[in-house]
Protein backbone atom coordinates (compact mmCIF):
# COMPACT_ATOMS: atom_id res chain seq x y z
CA UNK A 1 0.00 0.00 0.00
CA UNK A 2 0.98 3.29 -0.81
CA UNK A 3 -0.54 6.27 0.14
CA UNK A 4 0.50 10.19 0.13
CA UNK A 5 -0.97 12.40 2.90
CA UNK A 6 0.25 16.18 4.17
CA UNK A 7 1.17 15.00 8.07
CA UNK A 8 4.09 16.55 8.61
CA UNK A 9 5.70 20.44 8.44
CA UNK A 10 9.00 22.13 7.35
CA UNK A 11 10.56 24.41 9.05
CA UNK A 12 12.82 26.85 7.51
CA UNK A 13 14.83 29.74 9.35
CA UNK A 14 17.41 31.94 8.32
CA UNK A 15 18.81 33.80 5.28
CA UNK A 16 17.34 32.76 1.85
CA UNK A 17 14.71 30.49 3.54
CA UNK A 18 10.97 30.63 3.73
CA UNK A 19 9.51 32.45 6.73
CA UNK A 20 6.75 30.42 7.43
CA UNK A 21 5.40 26.54 7.83
CA UNK A 22 5.02 24.68 4.56
CA UNK A 23 3.67 21.46 4.23
CA UNK A 24 5.62 18.54 3.73
CA UNK A 25 4.37 15.07 1.37
CA UNK A 26 5.31 11.99 3.03
CA UNK A 27 4.02 8.62 1.42
CA UNK A 28 3.31 5.67 3.38
CA UNK A 29 4.25 2.18 1.92
CA UNK A 30 3.06 -1.04 4.21
CA UNK A 31 6.33 -3.29 4.19
CA UNK A 32 4.91 -6.32 5.78
CA UNK A 33 1.48 -6.04 2.79
CA UNK A 34 4.03 -6.26 0.37
CA UNK A 35 6.02 -8.96 1.31
CA UNK A 36 2.86 -11.44 1.96
CA UNK A 37 2.08 -10.62 -1.56
CA UNK A 38 -1.34 -9.06 -1.27
CA UNK A 39 -2.50 -5.73 -2.55
CA UNK A 40 -4.94 -4.89 0.16
CA UNK A 41 -5.01 -1.88 1.93
CA UNK A 42 -5.58 -3.52 5.42
CA UNK A 43 -3.65 -2.48 8.26
CA UNK A 44 -3.03 -5.49 9.82
CA UNK A 45 -1.85 -6.64 13.59
CA UNK A 46 2.00 -6.60 13.49
CA UNK A 47 2.48 -4.66 10.21
CA UNK A 48 5.13 -2.38 9.63
CA UNK A 49 4.63 0.43 7.59
CA UNK A 50 7.56 2.77 6.23
CA UNK A 51 7.04 6.59 6.04
CA UNK A 52 9.26 8.81 3.89
CA UNK A 53 9.43 12.36 4.24
CA UNK A 54 10.78 14.14 1.31
CA UNK A 55 12.00 17.79 0.81
CA UNK A 56 13.53 19.76 -2.44
CA UNK A 57 14.61 23.10 -2.24
CA UNK A 58 12.74 24.51 -4.86
CA UNK A 59 14.29 27.53 -3.93
CA UNK A 60 16.62 30.08 -6.02
CA UNK A 61 19.18 30.01 -3.31
CA UNK A 62 20.47 27.47 -0.66
CA UNK A 63 18.17 27.51 2.47
CA UNK A 64 19.28 26.55 6.18
CA UNK A 65 17.45 25.62 9.46
CA UNK A 66 15.30 22.87 7.42
CA UNK A 67 13.42 20.34 10.59
CA UNK A 68 11.01 17.88 9.62
CA UNK A 69 8.47 17.09 12.55
CA UNK A 70 6.28 14.31 12.11
CA UNK A 71 4.20 12.13 14.53
CA UNK A 72 4.05 8.50 15.08
CA UNK A 73 0.78 8.09 13.89
CA UNK A 74 -2.15 7.51 16.26
CA UNK A 75 -2.43 3.25 17.11
CA UNK A 76 1.18 2.81 15.69
CA UNK A 77 4.56 2.33 17.48
CA UNK A 78 7.93 3.49 16.70
CA UNK A 79 10.21 0.91 15.31
CA UNK A 80 13.26 1.23 17.28
CA UNK A 81 16.00 2.35 15.17
CA UNK A 82 14.15 3.04 11.98
CA UNK A 83 14.70 6.87 11.82
CA UNK A 84 17.45 7.97 9.69
CA UNK A 85 18.22 10.24 6.35
CA UNK A 86 20.17 10.56 2.85
CA UNK A 87 22.64 13.22 4.55
CA UNK A 88 24.90 12.97 7.09
CA UNK A 89 24.68 16.69 8.62
CA UNK A 90 20.84 15.49 10.15
CA UNK A 91 19.95 14.95 13.60
CA UNK A 92 17.29 12.43 14.66
CA UNK A 93 15.79 13.36 17.80
CA UNK A 94 12.70 11.68 19.78
CA UNK A 95 9.47 13.12 21.48
CA UNK A 96 7.56 11.09 24.35
CA UNK A 97 5.36 14.40 25.44
CA UNK A 98 3.19 14.79 22.16
CA UNK A 99 5.96 17.31 20.21
CA UNK A 100 6.67 19.23 23.23
CA UNK A 101 10.20 18.53 23.89
CA UNK A 102 12.55 16.63 21.48
CA UNK A 103 15.88 14.80 22.44
CA UNK A 104 18.07 11.81 21.23
CA UNK A 105 16.90 10.03 24.27
CA UNK A 106 13.66 11.76 25.21
CA UNK A 107 13.02 11.32 29.40
CA UNK A 108 9.82 10.14 31.22
CA UNK A 109 8.69 10.74 34.48
CA UNK A 110 6.97 7.98 36.09
CA UNK A 111 5.51 7.10 39.78
CA UNK A 112 7.68 4.18 41.17
CA UNK A 113 6.90 3.01 44.86
CA UNK A 114 4.91 6.32 45.69
CA UNK A 115 8.26 8.10 44.00
CA UNK A 116 8.23 10.17 40.70
CA UNK A 117 11.45 8.65 39.11
CA UNK A 118 12.62 9.95 35.43
CA UNK A 119 13.72 7.66 33.13
CA UNK A 120 14.64 7.01 29.81
CA UNK A 121 11.21 6.86 27.15
CA UNK A 122 10.73 3.29 25.30
CA UNK A 123 10.77 3.54 21.57
CA UNK A 124 7.36 2.85 22.25
CA UNK A 125 6.63 5.55 23.62
CA UNK A 126 7.76 7.98 21.12
CA UNK A 127 4.91 10.37 19.86
CA UNK A 128 7.56 12.14 17.47
CA UNK A 129 10.05 12.07 14.89
CA UNK A 130 11.96 14.98 13.99
CA UNK A 131 15.04 15.54 11.66
CA UNK A 132 17.29 18.74 11.81
CA UNK A 133 19.31 19.50 9.15
CA UNK A 134 22.15 21.24 9.76
CA UNK A 135 23.80 22.53 6.94
CA UNK A 136 22.07 23.96 3.28
CA UNK A 137 20.37 22.77 1.30
CA UNK A 138 21.15 23.77 -2.46
CA UNK A 139 18.65 24.75 -5.27
CA UNK A 140 17.61 21.88 -6.19
CA UNK A 141 18.73 19.40 -4.11
CA UNK A 142 16.35 16.81 -2.09
CA UNK A 143 16.67 15.67 1.46
CA UNK A 144 14.65 12.02 2.18
CA UNK A 145 14.11 11.51 5.74
CA UNK A 146 12.40 7.96 7.09
CA UNK A 147 11.20 5.78 10.12
CA UNK A 148 9.35 2.82 10.52
CA UNK A 149 5.90 2.00 12.60
CA UNK A 150 4.23 -0.90 13.63
CA UNK A 151 0.60 -2.13 14.62
CA UNK A 152 1.00 -3.66 17.50
CA UNK A 153 -0.04 -7.09 18.14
Amino acid sequence: MRRTMVVAAVLLTGAGALSAQRPLVVTALNLTARSRGTQSQAVMPGDVLQYQLRFTNQRQGDVRGVVFTNPVPAGLRYVDGSAGADRQDVTVEYSADSGKTFAATPIVTEVVAGRRVQKPAAPAQYTHVRWTVRGSIAPGAMVTAEFRAELPK
